[in-house]
């Protein structure tokens, strides 16, 4: 997948504007550590909001960002993650791309935040909420990428009912 675009770097704490109403686009790059999870959701959220799409898809998109960046950063080992937002006529594709391998935990998750929570269900997560999804996985990283698509007010023909 082309993850080439407007590239926006997140330091820490700092909020990135998302793309120009002209622009259907942005990319954002972050080391990968557990603070760039809000953050990227934070820049995804500015990006589909900025764009007007649907308040309910912003919210699946979000969700579907937060589980495919958590993963890049506890299973790929990469020092960096990097997030595409595509805003398309009636869809939104997010991809998350790590240049890590795939590392198998030896022992359970242990953190005080799980609160006895299960863990390990990101990817089912965003296979239930999102039209589809698909990881292609190599020698140089990971690429997640999944879509979620809505009705799109703009395309109907004048005077459709909606």
């Amino acid at each position: 997948m082309d993850m080439s675009s407007t590239r926006a770097t997140v330091p820490s704490g700092r909020r990135v504007a998302g793309p120009s109403p002209a622009c259907s686009r942005a990319t954002c790059a972050a080391d990968a550590d557990e603070s760039c999870v809000p953050q990227m959701r934070h820049f995804v959220l500015h990006c589909v909001r900025r764009l007007g799409v649907p308040e309910s898809v912003c919210d699946t998109v979000c969700l579907v960002v937060s589980e495919l960046v958590t993963n890049a950063v506890l299973h790929s080992g990469s020092r960096s993650v990097t997030v595409l937002v595509r805003i398309g006529p009636g869809d939104v594709l997010v991809a998350v791309r790590d240049s890590g391998q795939w590392c198998e935990r030896s022992e359970p998750r242990q953190s005080t935040a799980d609160g006895g929570v299960p863990f390990g269900r990101g990817l089912d997560l965003v296979r239930a909420a999102a039209d589809f999804c698909t990881i292609d996985s190599g020698p140089g990283g990971t690429v997640a990428a999944a879509g979620v698509r809505f009705e799109d007010v703009t395309s109907a023909p004048a005077g459709a009912v909606r």
